[in-house]
């Protein structure tokens, strides 16, 4: 499918014209790479605590205001609650307290070394209760095995739910993890956290009669030698990081309205990682084509844009800044394979100049 644009393909999006104010307490993989890790994005060595699926709540910005001495991190997938809470802590004035958008599971190994969160904050996340959803389930073994790794010695993951099932469910997973301390002992589990303020669901579900179950769990000394193996192969999967995004630079334009017209959504394997161009969009002068790509890797799918520029008589072929895309070896790959797919389409294309590397080997690029 293709679409034609009333303006420019290289626009900016509405992440991008939020108030600088605002982005300044949002976090991303390369902002964080950039400024050399936490330390360097807070400017300051301090305790770590992390929140996954903060939601709607504001317990991680009163934490962030009332404990000025730690500097506080949350995950969440849905970007409409990130943003709202980024205007919060814009207003309360915080500057302690940075959002990341995305992906728990994937955004861990990326985003902290080893050991290096004092706390973790998981409260009421989805029970997912239908037998056939149960996959869905965040706190399965193999999951808090990850999560622990993150988490300092005697640090700790405090985690909420109402759901009895759940409840039971997060109890058989904890006691699964090698290297594990129930601070709640002798008791399985809490029915409140007095050092922590209650939660608006906790609030409501209270209100309603239902029970409240607490997990308060600490990494022991037996930890790291349990799971090193398991921690190792994780990291091992991480795509290399790089400090620049890939580009080419055709020698000759494109007729970009031809390419449109022709087009049909294709994707490829490239060892490990599958690649997608699911759509394109034409600007309005068509000078310029915006592709929506997709790269599907170690089960984690991130959507970004690559634009197509005719540049009097040259074309240029970028990653957009539409929509930021993590600065791996994937990208790239990514970008060597879509040039094979243009040279293919137009056997008389010549690459002009390019950064590819070694990846222009593998999509047989060869300059004019």
């Amino acid at each position: 499918m293709s679409r034609s644009h009333d303006r420019p393909a290289r626009t900016k999006s509405v992440s991008l014209s939020l108030p600088p104010s605002v982005t300044a307490c949002l976090a991303t993989l390369n902002g964080l790479a950039d400024k050399g890790g936490w330390a360097g994005l807070f400017g300051r060595e301090a305790p770590l605590e992390l929140e996954i699926g903060f939601g709607w709540d504001a317990f991680l910005l009163e934490q962030a205001r009332t404990r000025p001495a730690v500097d506080f991190i949350g995950i969440e997938y849905d970007r409409q609650r990130v943003l709202a809470l980024a205007r919060k802590a814009l207003t309360a004035g915080v500057d302690n307290l940075r959002l990341v958008w995305g992906d728990a599971d994937y955004h861990l190994p990326r985003l902290f070394q080893p050991a290096s969160l004092q706390r973790v904050y998981i409260r009421f996340p989805d029970p997912w209760p239908k037998k056939r959803h149960h996959k869905n389930r965040l706190l399965g073994p193999e999951f808090l095995r990850r999560l622990f790794w993150h988490v300092a010695e005697g640090g700790e993951l405090i985690v909420g739910t109402d759901d009895p099932a759940y409840r039971d469910f997060i109890q058989e997973s904890l006691l699964a993890v090698t290297g594990l301390r129930n601070m709640a002992v002798p008791q399985p589990w809490l029915e409140s956290v007095p050092d922590l303020p209650m939660s608006k669901f906790e609030t409501l579900f209270r209100s309603q009669g239902k029970g409240v179950y607490y997990f308060r769990y600490a990494r022991g000394s037996g930890f790291s030698d349990a799971h090193a193996e398991i921690a190792a192969a994780v990291l091992s999967r991480i795509p290399r990081r790089v400090c620049e995004m890939p580009h080419v630079v055709f020698s000759t334009s494109l007729e970009l309205n031809a390419v449109c017209r022709g087009f049909e959504p294709f994707q490829w394997w490239d060892r490990d990682a599958l690649f997608k161009v699911n759509e394109i969009w034409l600007a309005s002068r068509a000078t310029a084509v915006l592709l929506e790509c997709v790269i599907v890797f170690d089960g984690h799918d991130e959507c970004f844009y690559v634009e197509v520029a005719n540049k009097r008589d040259s074309t240029v072929v970028r990653v957009s800044s539409i929509k930021e895309v993590e600065r791996t070896e994937l990208i790239f790959r990514f970008l060597a394979g879509l040039v094979r797919h243009f040279m293919t389409l137009f056997p008389d294309l010549r690459v002009l100049r390019h950064n590819l590397g070694a990846w222009a080997q593998r999509a047989e690029v060869s300059r004019d």
